[in-house]
């Protein structure tokens, strides 16, 4: 690279034959150097790695506003889609999958729930109940008025729908409407709990596939 100042020639800036030329705003020096043509290595393990973000963004484009809901004191969807994109993609390319089992809501200090169930009702009513044996009055991490919040996420329409604070953990059960358009298909289900004022999350629990 060399620097120079031409009188002759004024400001030069551009490439030229095999040099490239540049001028420096601050001290208006002139800068040359040799062309690169710049280069987008296509090694197997770069190709495999842009195949496999491409895949997780395509998968996870539904959740990334929820993300920056559930997420939002951790960054919001940037956060939720790089957690997932670490442990929920699965396989090597070109044969990814996503293993809605390993995605994650919520993280947090809260107690979460031993047995859960999810039960259909009539059309998309959808019933969750959860173990509320673990309370303990006063307890710090599992308050009674802790909110529920549920998660469902449909595969077929790659939609995924967030109900939050639907009820409180001691009521062990809550009762939800799914869109009426997820009738036969199979949903994904999770729970977790939230302080009533928001402060604190527990982590959030997958709890099953349902048929609708």
């Amino acid at each position: 690279m060399a620097t120079f100042n031409s009188t002759t020639f004024g400001t030069i800036s551009g490439r030229h034959g095999s040099a490239v030329a540049t001028t420096i705003k601050k001290s208006g020096k002139s800068i040359l150097k040799v062309f690169k043509a710049p280069t987008n290595p296509k090694t197997p393990k770069q190709v495999a790695q842009r195949a496999r973000f491409s895949f997780g963004i395509e998968m996870l484009a539904c959740l990334r506003a929820m993300f920056n809901i559930t997420f939002h004191t951790k960054g919001g969807t940037d956060y939720g889609i790089g957690l997932a994109m670490r442990e929920a993609i699965m396989g090597t390319s070109p044969n990814f999958s996503l293993d809605y089992s390993k995605l994650k809501f919520s993280e947090g200090s809260l107690k979460m729930t031993g047995v859960m169930t999810v039960t259909k009702m009539a059309d998309t009513d959808v019933k969750v109940d959860w173990n509320v044996t673990n309370i303990i009055p006063n307890d710090a991490i599992a308050n009674e008025d802790d909110g529920i919040n549920l998660i469902f996420l449909c595969e077929d329409y790659n939609e995924a729908v967030l109900y939050d604070n639907t009820s409180t953990r001691i009521t062990a059960t809550a009762t939800v409407t799914l869109p009426d358009y997820w009738a036969t298909t199979k949903v994904h289900c999770w729970l977790y709990f939230s302080r009533a004022d928001g402060s604190l999350n527990s982590h959030s629990q997958y709890f099953g596939v349902l048929q609708l």
